[in-house]
């Protein structure tokens, strides 16, 4: 018989351990929902004016605040560093000194690394080198073979440490007011209490809060771009149709269904198991592409391009490039920080829930390890194929990049392996599943965020979980049909200049906490 944790008797002398009941905050609940309905609104009845809009206010912020965007970046990764390697690395994540970690290494690697790279990763470690290819950093010259070796650098890093780095900052923010503080409460703002102080109880508060909701729609939204063409390509070309607006629109009821039945079972059952799973179909393709294809020149020019990415760290990191002007440090690195920081607090709240019993070390390198590891093996393989395809001239793979897309270039470069349709199918079920990964954490933290109370080990309603799991997919699916699916990759983006400012109070809290609580 089940019994719940207050229903227990104890032994005399012994505290009775109390569990509050988990309670719904239905306030911002219908308030989130009305954000998002505001926003499809909006971009349904005037599409084209927000798209202008949103892409002139976008152009406008990255040209301005690029050093902003590519400082921030780089003094996250410092920070983190800084913070493992001293003492306060040891503190645990755990109200209880002896707790076990929750999730094993790699039950928690998985879910991590599968909820911050969503299907984008396979998608992009293949073609962007095809895109610096064409137009280069640093003034060198275009389509020499140089850059094959600089464009594949140029990915892992904007996949590399500070993308993670911007990931680990909220989280390690969040983890420490929630299990070290046992301030039980999933709020972007009060990680900002230190720096704030009581304003978070205020206007300044509410408006932190709700940034976060629009970043993780943003998030779902630029997830479903990226992934659902590529899926669609190859299940088209496996089934012998032609991707369509009907296909799409099946592929996204197939990925609803998957994470509301994992969202449902709860998150050691369902997003566990489902990360698990995704992981390793995922890095199976990985491994067949390496073993089937040209392996020594694959790892030789992967060493290369890490060994660049290495040595150019510093200066790919700081270049705005405000002589020349050329806009590629503006389009491409200030794009993905602003990008990666649209997702960082979906990424804190999410990585906070499965880190108990972990410590403040475990949680920075298991984060940038797992994740800049993980991305490098992805462009190292995948890229490093493509440029071979290229280079045998087999296939054209930055023309087929820069005039039809990433997703028709991906799909073309898979079907060059042997047992290629079989291929195309693991890779359009591990789009699948890595898209509704993502999606299944995006409605697992905002049923969090939309929860009263939540104590150690607690989940939020499964009602609650179900109804995110509904609102979430909701906007994607209407923007797919009316084209403004676009417009919204880019509103998160621009969201991530505010969110910027965020990360930098995150910074100042937990330092300020760590040395009020360890001095």
């Amino acid at each position: 018989m089940n019994m719940k944790a207050a229903d227990i008797p104890m032994e005399a002398g012994v505290q009775k351990r109390v569990v509050k009941p988990i309670e719904t905050d239905r306030k911002m609940q219908i308030i989130s929902l009305l954000i998002i309905c505001a926003v499809a609104m909006t971009l349904v009845l005037f599409p084209e004016d927000s798209a202008t809009s949103i892409n002139s206010i976008f152009k406008w912020m990255t040209h301005t605040f690029d050093f902003i965007y590519l400082a921030v970046g780089l003094s996250a990764l410092i920070f983190l560093v800084v913070l493992a390697c001293s003492r306060f690395g040891d503190i645990k994540l755990s109200a209880d000194k002896d707790a076990a970690p929750e999730f094993t290494k790699f039950g928690w690697g998985s879910m991590v690394f599968l909820a911050g790279i969503a299907s984008g990763l396979m998608l992009w470690a293949g073609t962007e080198w095809g895109y610096h290819f064409a137009w280069t950093p640093f003034g060198l010259e275009a389509k020499s073979k140089e850059m094959y070796t600089v464009g594949q650098a140029y990915g892992i890093f904007h996949w590399g440490p500070t993308a993670w780095a911007i990931y680990c900052v909220p989280s390690i923010a969040m983890s420490y007011i929630y299990y070290v503080r046992q301030k039980h409460i999933y709020k972007i703002s009060e990680a900002c209490r230190g720096a704030l102080g009581n304003l978070v109880d205020g206007p300044v508060g509410t408006v932190i809060n709700y940034l976060f909701i629009l970043g993780v729609l943003g998030a779902s939204a630029t997830s479903l771009g990226l992934g659902t063409p590529m899926i669609g390509g190859a299940l088209a070309e496996v089934m012998g149709v032609s991707s369509s607006v009907y296909l799409d629109m099946a592929i996204i009821l197939t990925c609803t269904a998957v994470f509301t039945v994992s969202s449902g079972l709860g998150l050691a059952k369902g997003i566990k198991r489902l990360s698990t799973f995704a992981t390793v179909l995922t890095l199976a393709i990985v491994v067949y592409v390496l073993l089937v294809g040209p392996t020594k020149f694959i790892l030789g020019l992967g060493m290369d391009s890490i060994g660049y990415a290495a040595d150019n760290f510093i200066k790919m990191s700081t270049w705005t490039d405000s002589v020349n002007e050329s806009g590629f440090p503006q389009a491409w690195t200030v794009f993905y920080w602003a990008w990666w920081v649209a997702y960082a607090p979906f990424m804190g709240m999410f990585v906070t829930r499965i880190s108990r019993g972990r410590t403040i070390r475990e949680v920075i390198v298991g984060m940038l390890s797992y994740g800049t590891l993980g991305c490098a093996l992805f462009y190292v393989v995948l890229g490093g194929y493509g440029i071979n395809l290229q280079l045998t001239e087999t296939l054209a793979m930055s023309e087929l990049v820069n005039t039809l897309g990433v997703a028709p270039a991906i799909i073309a470069m898979f079907k060059t392996l042997p047992l290629s349709g079989l291929v195309l199918l693991a890779v359009a079920v591990s789009g699948i599943v890595m898209l509704a990964t993502t999606f299944d954490s995006a409605a697992y933290v905002m049923a969090c965020a939309t929860t009263k109370e939540l104590g150690e080990g607690q989940e939020p309603q499964r009602s609650n979980r179900l109804f995110w799991c509904f609102a979430i997919a909701v906007l994607p699916v209407a923007l797919l049909f009316l084209g403004g699916l676009k417009t919204m990759q880019t509103t998160s983006v621009i969201i991530g200049l505010p969110l910027m400012v965020i990360l930098v109070l995150m910074m100042i809290s937990t330092v300020k906490f760590i040395k009020e609580d360890h001095a």
